[in-house]
């Protein structure tokens, strides 16, 4: 039974990307940080992980570019990593105020991730809202342990409709987020051995490259090896190196598979005008869920 790591606890929005990509007879081992989450696959004790990689309002999950950025760029005689980005799943990110309290009025205090504050602006501009005390947690769902841990019945949480029900809390305000859309892309990583080939099937190769240099046109010149070798580009992003200052590691992800004649030759000339190249992995593209 294959073991896979996540951020937990149990009721996270990643935990229900493990039941979208891995049905529910499978070893799910929460973990304490997407961290932990990567330590736990490098190591072997797991089989799998699943991670955030972006949100179609707030952007980056930029802790976990971090992580990808460390792995597959480790220093001079580092662990090299032992796992590849294998595939994508995508959940809609519906929010609700969760609570024990008899009625909102006798909330203090409200706990979520970081990240959903910026998701909920408008409901936490209501008057009576402000007024609450905003606590960040590790995830949506130990803010809902918390809150059913509380015995004064005075907090309240930011979380799924998975947690309400988890933790035994009632949903006092359904759907809170901004936009209805509201979406998280998640990516799932492999160890090595468990990466398997994708064939006959269109597929997406995931990269990492850093420029030998910070010139005008100098990143400009990298890209042009896509469009030289008609390789498709779909997204772009980047972060600190963290090696050197104001020079940064760029992440794309392009149409075809790595060992191609065109992306192979593409990523060839990418090694030419850059000091560090990774092939992050290989995986099929959900596009039914991006549109």
């Amino acid at each position: 039974m294959p073991k896979v790591a996540f951020l937990g606890p149990f009721g996270t929005y990643t935990f229900q990307v493990l039941i979208q990509q891995f049905g529910q007879d499978n070893e799910f081992q929460p973990q304490t940080s997407i961290g932990v989450c990567f330590d736990k696959l490098q190591s072997g004790d797991v089989d799998y992980a699943v991670v955030p990689l972006e949100n179609s309002i707030n952007g980056l999950v930029v802790f976990t570019y971090g992580l990808l950025r460390d792995w597959f760029m480790p220093p001079d005689n580092g662990p090299q990593p032992q796992f590849v980005v294998v595939g994508e799943q995508y959940v809609p990110i519906h929010h609700n105020v969760l609570t024990r309290a008899a009625d909102l009025s006798q909330v203090t205090r409200v706990y979520s991730h970081p990240q959903v504050w910026g998701q909920v602006t408008e409901f936490m501009r209501n008057e009576q809202v402000r007024t609450w005390t905003t606590i960040d947690t590790d995830s949506t769902a130990k803010a809902a342990q918390i809150v059913a841990q509380d015995a004064s019945n005075t907090s309240a949480c930011i979380g799924s409709l998975l947690s309400a029900e988890l933790y035994d809390l009632l949903v006092a305000v359904p759907d809170v987020e901004d936009k209805k859309d509201n979406t998280t892309r998640f990516l799932v990583l492999a160890r090595r051995e468990r990466a398997t080939r994708v064939v006959d099937t269109p597929c997406v190769t995931a990269l990492m490259f850093v420029l030998n240099q910070n010139e005008p046109g100098a990143l400009c010149e990298a890209l042009d090896s896509f469009r030289r070798n008609r390789v498709n580009l779909h997204s772009i992003a980047s972060r600190p190196s963290g090696r050197t200052q104001w020079q940064y590691a760029f992440f794309v992800e392009v149409d075809g598979d790595a060992s191609s004649d065109n992306v192979a030759q593409s990523i060839r000339a990418l090694g030419e005008s850059c000091s560090h190249t990774a092939v992050l992995g290989l995986f099929v593209r959900k596009e039914s869920l991006r549109g």
